[in-house]
């Protein structure tokens, strides 16, 4: 069978690991887990804020490949943001379950702050194109919009569109699964 790859997932804000199957990751999110430096991956997978993280350390990347679910594209302010959110959490059903505790809210807020900053569309047009997929669910219209997708598509970086909203399921773990195992 040929060698096991080093996978690394970064969840989406205010998610944790176990969200995602049975991917190894970094719970960004958790105040307890306060991460330095990213170790070394054959494969970056990161969903929305959690692309945000994996860009932050950008350039201590030596190698690998990314794959990025509905990216933050498009600046916005934090305020948009959390309205958009908000939108998200209630119109997608999101679980209270897949939330990090509350305990860790004020944390995480700090972080989407500091991470907002971060030029993500800037940084992403360094990385090499062979390098890079975005996976972006058709109905996500609160982060990686229709506007966004033109933009990932006008500069010729793979798009990958599923039915599927902002949230991680199956369907996007299904393409990430193809992304990492291509079919010959």
């Amino acid at each position: 069978m040929g060698n096991m790859k080093k996978i690394l997932i970064f969840p989406g804000t205010f998610q944790t690991i176990k969200n995602y199957g049975d991917y190894d990751g970094l719970d960004i999110w958790l105040k307890s887990s306060f991460i330095k430096d990213i170790p070394p991956a054959d494969y970056y997978i990161g969903h929305s804020g959690g692309i945000n993280f994996i860009l932050s350390h950008y350039d201590s990347i030596q190698k690998g490949k990314f794959i990025f679910i509905n990216p933050l594209i498009k600046k916005r302010s934090i305020i948009i943001l959390l309205w958009n959110w908000l939108k998200f959490f209630f119109v997608e059903s999101i679980k209270i379950r897949k939330v990090v505790p509350i305990s860790n809210w004020l944390y995480c807020l700090k972080m989407v702050s500091r991470l907002l900053k971060i030029d993500v569309f800037g940084i992403i047009q360094k990385i090499p194109k062979e390098n890079l997929v975005i996976i972006r669910g058709k109905n996500d219209n609160y982060f990686c919009d229709k506007e966004s997708a033109e933009i990932i598509k006008s500069n010729n970086i793979k798009l990958i569109e599923i039915e599927a909203g902002h949230d991680w399921n199956e369907k996007i773990a299904q393409a990430v699964k193809t992304c990492i195992i291509p079919s010959n």
